[in-house]
């Protein structure tokens, strides 16, 4: 019988945290109420050819930021873990950590479908499965019988004998974790457009960003350069 995660993380460079962010957590937490969700602040992002990754606010920034967006959010917290890990940041060490420090518990890692889709790409993701159950949340024009098929393929790419459990959205992968799929999806907001729109007007991220990190944008003049 297959359980439900203790620990669902979400990583990311969170520069800065937004709604779609928060939309996803909330979309996760309605599915697992019973899991703790921790935010996973990126401190030195993997580079890849597909997607060259920047940050511009300092960590310590993006922690505080994340903190602010979710700080009357039970059950939701922050970790600020990569800071003591090598550079780069790479998930499977991440939880390779995360599983030392919570022996028992059963960890999951929240992803998007694109990201799923690029994840046989990723620097050792078999092991990154047998450490932890992926959850997936859905993008523009696909669908949880999509997503269910293209997570079969991939564990299967990985090396996996998987079993589809079509009621529950979940392919359960033999001697590994599972890959859950949300049927909603969060708005799309993109960072780097925040950053763009923070330097011209403060006013005009008002719609994309918790009220909380706006002020903390403007009080810190994050953005403005």
């Amino acid at each position: 019988m297959t359980t439900n995660p203790n620990i669902i993380y979400f990583g990311g460079a969170f520069d800065p945290v937004h709604l779609g962010h928060m939309e996803a957590v909330e979309i996760v937490r309605e599915s697992f109420p019973d899991s703790k969700i921790t935010l996973v602040p990126g401190f030195a992002p993997p580079r890849s050819a597909a997607e060259q990754k920047t940050v511009t606010a300092p960590f310590a920034d993006r922690v505080a930021m994340v903190v602010v967006a979710f700080d009357e959010w039970p059950g939701v917290d922050v970790s600020s873990v990569e800071e003591e890990l090598a550079a780069p940041n790479y998930t499977y060490l991440t939880l390779e950590r995360f599983a030392q420090e919570n022996p028992g518990s059963k960890l999951a890692w929240m992803i998007g479908a694109d990201q799923l889709q690029a994840f046989p790409t990723w620097k050792n993701p078999a092991q990154i499965l047998e450490t932890a159950s992926l959850i997936v949340l859905p993008r523009l024009n696909m669908a949880a019988g999509d997503l269910l098929e293209l997570a079969t393929n991939v564990a299967s790419k990985l090396g996996f004998r998987t079993t589809v459990d079509r009621d529950n959205q979940r392919v359960d992968l033999d001697g590994a974790g599972s890959i859950y799929v949300m049927n909603r999806m969060p708005r799309t907001v993109s960072s780097s457009e925040i950053r763009k729109m923070a330097a011209r007007n403060l006013k005009d991220i008002d719609a994309m960003v918790a009220p909380a990190v706006v002020d903390y944008i403007s009080d810190l003049g994050l953005y403005q350069n």
